[in-house]
């Protein structure tokens, strides 16, 4: 692997200092915006279903256009870290805050106008998604030039921090703000994109790939970046194992909420339950940097695979009591942890003038077969029960494992917290 310390986002000349990330301006900065941004996806997230349903009144109509803003978003990931790699990555998130602003907005007001039809917020959705698509990879490819190379992993765990810190409050809120009024939610979360737009602007540095190579097809980028990725060892096994992991942990969620449901649990309690199991991965993120210090990345990704076999197995027992909320936290409590020197690791591994491809790769690769989790999850539980199901994503847990053992790139990898040598 490549030694990424010298090798930011920025030229060798403004390479970041290694500060406190709260007095790293840049990261503040960004870290802020993508809060506030975070938080209105979410809002808007649950208020896209809700408002199809109050605009066409069916069900099926609300779950396409969710499951077509998800299958977008999914197919556009490896193209969008293409063109990340393109072009100046500060440049292109503002484009993108403003993209979504500007569609936010228009939705909202045409809700005020009674102009809006389930067509029009599937057309706001999928481009709204898709400049979400172009965003994130430029945002982790920037990360290097923002802040210093040993900073990389507490960095993404404060990363880990904001995304469950989001999804924990911007539910309840968007819930809320739909009953204000049908176009408040997307009005907040356009107003959440201006001031992501705003704090992006003010990071200092060049965001410009110094050593980019010639340009070529953005079908033959792409392709360069998944041999980048299957070329080095800890990627090529990142590849193989997270999915399943992902996978496993998407599907015990659904479980838990459908078999609960099924039983005649209150929206309520399954509501508090689902908070509780967010809330272990906020703690996980908050811990992360203590675990980062004391633990391999190879050790991390082990004992989550063999935490989720087992506490996802007490989860399966607990059915449908709300206790079953704390095997499936306590799961939850490494994620942040391994997940941040997963990211690290790939940051450092990638050439400077393809992190955008590599990252997307590896983000795609580990969430794809999640989309499916759903879908395997309600099978099971129709046919079978909750148990049962959750009970199946704890075997798949099992099998992660057994490759986080054998996979020779993690049993090579190097200590998170270590520069990549």
């Amino acid at each position: 692997m490549s030694d990424a310390s010298g090798a930011g986002v920025e030229i060798a000349a403004d390479v970041p200092r290694q500060v406190p990330l709260r007095r790293n301006t840049g990261f503040r900065m960004l870290w802020i915006g993508q809060l506030l941004s975070d938080t209105g996806t979410q809002i808007s997230g649950i208020a896209y279903p809700l408002l199809i349903l109050v605009l066409t009144h069916s069900v099926v109509l609300a779950g396409v256009v969710g499951t077509v803003r998800a299958i977008a978003v999914l197919c556009l990931q490896l193209p969008a870290g293409a063109l990340s790699d393109r072009f100046d990555r500060r440049l292109t998130m503002v484009i993108c805050d403003v993209v979504r602003a500007v569609m936010l907005a228009l939705l909202g007001t045409l809700i005020m106008l009674d102009l809006a039809s389930w067509p029009v917020v599937l057309a706001v959705s999928l481009v709204e998604g898709a400049a979400g698509a172009v965003f994130d990879p430029s945002a982790a490819a920037a990360l290097p030039g923002i802040v210093a190379d040993g900073q990389l992993e507490q960095a993404w765990a404060a990363t880990e921090a904001r995304t469950y810190g989001a999804s924990l409050a911007g539910p309840a809120l968007g819930g809320v703000l739909f009953g204000v009024g049908r176009a408040v939610p997307f009005l907040a979360d356009a107003v959440s994109y201006v001031v992501s737009f705003c704090t992006v602007s003010r990071i200092r540095g060049r965001f410009r790939p110094e050593n980019a190579g010639e340009r070529k097809a953005l079908w033959r980028e792409v392709t360069d970046g998944l041999r980048v990725v299957w070329r080095v060892p800890i990627l090529r096994a990142a590849v193989i194992q997270t999915p399943l992991l992902n996978f496993a942990f998407t599907g015990v969620i659904f479980s838990v909420t459908v078999a609960m449901r099924q039983h005649g649990t209150s929206t309520a309690v399954i509501g508090l339950v689902q908070a509780a199991i967010a809330g272990g991965g906020l703690l996980g993120a908050v811990v992360a940097p203590r675990l980062q210090r004391r633990m391999r990345l190879a050790t991390l990704v082990t004992t989550i695979a063999l935490a989720g076999a087992l506490l996802f197995g007490v989860a399966a027992l607990l059915i449908p009591s709300p206790l079953l909320a704390a095997p499936v936290a306590l799961a939850l409590l490494l994620a942040p942890a391994a997940n941040a020197a997963l990211i690290a690791v790939v940051l450092r591994s990638a050439p400077e003038d393809m992190r955008g491809r590599v990252i997307s790769t590896v983000v795609m690769a580990a969430t794809a077969l999640a989309t499916l989790a759903p879908l395997i999850a309600g099978l099971i539980i129709q046919h079978a029960s909750g148990a049962w199901a959750v009970g199946a994503f704890a075997a798949t847990t099992a099998v992660a494992a057994v490759l986080s053992l054998t996979l020779p790139g993690f049993r090579h990898a190097e200590s998170p917290a270590a520069p990549a040598g």
